[in-house]
């Protein structure tokens, strides 16, 4: 069986120190992504609401079939 050195599990925590920092970077950029999207569906979905609200007015909401 071969033996571990020092050396060799120095080298083994830099490569997992690097892993981990690709790994952050890459959770960063998710986060940023997810934030922007769900900034994208917000908005959309306000547009969609405005638009119902101007299309059908308050029809919905008299007789309880809309909740926006």
């Amino acid at each position: 069986m071969a033996e571990v050195t020092n050396e060799m599990l120095y080298e083994e925590m830099l490569k997992l120190d690097e892993r981990s920092k690709q790994t952050l970077e890459s959770l960063e950029e998710l986060v940023s992504f997810m934030k922007e999207t769900n900034r994208e569906l917000a908005e959309g979905q306000a547009r969609t609401e405005a638009l119902k609200k101007e299309l059908f007015g308050d029809r919905f909401d008299r007789y309880g079939a809309y909740r926006g």
